[in-house]
């Protein structure tokens, strides 16, 4: 019947309806799952604050992320798959932390906690992120060492102290390829950096990278895993009586394949 034309002519309005009558039933279910979900996390974080790991108490009332997933920052599993390489660097009691892209302040204003004598610079071009950034600041209490500015520029960080030991972590969807060059690494050649690569951006940025640091710095690359990956391995009590698709909402970070470049300086 199908391939006569004037049969599907006649049956074609009861296929669309059909189609419609469908996707309208799974989006229906499609939003009853992340209303529970929603349900769910509200009372698991009601606290509003990290539940664990190295950042574990940091307050962030009604601070929302602007471009990550603010329950898995909650839960403290939040990039897990680089603390440990964080807190090893945090040993060196860093003068200044940089935060080039620093959304609502999870790296900013944690590191400003670890850290009490440490001076903060955050960076973000959004304009909701800086007032965030500024308001999770002010509720952690470390305000007065935490300074939210605009797009990053090198030129307001000639003032510092070239004796100053300085951690940069660079984190802005991709304009690494922009921000991280010659010029910067020849400034800042007795620092440290942490930046997030972006590969769907710029498949050969971590080519790019190796050749500036290679004669100053000590390089790790770190893999992030994928949501199913963390959903599978990652072992939090809050989690422990939660379906798959309830911890993968929870724990949701990214799918594509990314990497964190490590340069700790050898000057």
């Amino acid at each position: 019947m199908l391939v006569n034309n004037i049969n599907w002519l006649l049956l074609r309005p009861f296929v669309y309806v059909s189609k419609r009558l469908s996707l309208s039933r799974v989006n229906y279910e499609n939003r009853k799952i992340e209303d529970e979900n929603f349900s769910i996390s509200k009372i698991l974080f009601k606290e509003k604050k990290v539940l664990n790991g190295l950042f574990k108490g940091l307050q962030y009332n009604d601070v929302k992320a602007t471009g990550s997933s603010i329950y898995a920052k909650l839960l403290g599993s939040y990039e897990l798959e680089i603390m440990p390489a964080i807190e090893k660097l945090l040993a060196k009691r860093y003068d200044n932390f940089i935060n080039i892209g620093c959304d609502e302040g999870y790296y900013a204003v944690s590191i400003a906690r670890i850290l009490p004598d440490i001076k903060v610079d955050a960076f973000d071009c959004n304009k909701k992120a800086q007032k965030r950034c500024k308001t999770l600041a002010m509720i952690n209490k470390v305000q007065d060492r935490v300074v939210v500015r605009g797009c990053f520029s090198p030129e307001e960080l000639l003032s510092y102290e070239k004796q100053s030991k300085i951690l940069f972590l660079i984190d802005c969807e991709g304009c690494e390829n922009e921000i991280v060059s010659k010029e910067l690494i020849q400034i800042f050649r007795t620092a440290d950096f942490i930046i997030e690569l972006h590969y769907r951006k710029h498949p050969l940025i971590l080519s790019k990278l190796k050749k500036l640091f290679a004669e100053t710095h000590k390089i790790t690359l770190i893999k992030a895993l994928s949501d199913h990956e963390r959903v599978m391995i990652y072992q939090f009590p809050e989690l422990a009586d939660l379906t798959y698709e309830q911890k993968k909402f929870i724990l949701n970070e990214r799918n594509e394949f990314m990497e964190w470049f490590i340069a700790e300086s050898i000057i």
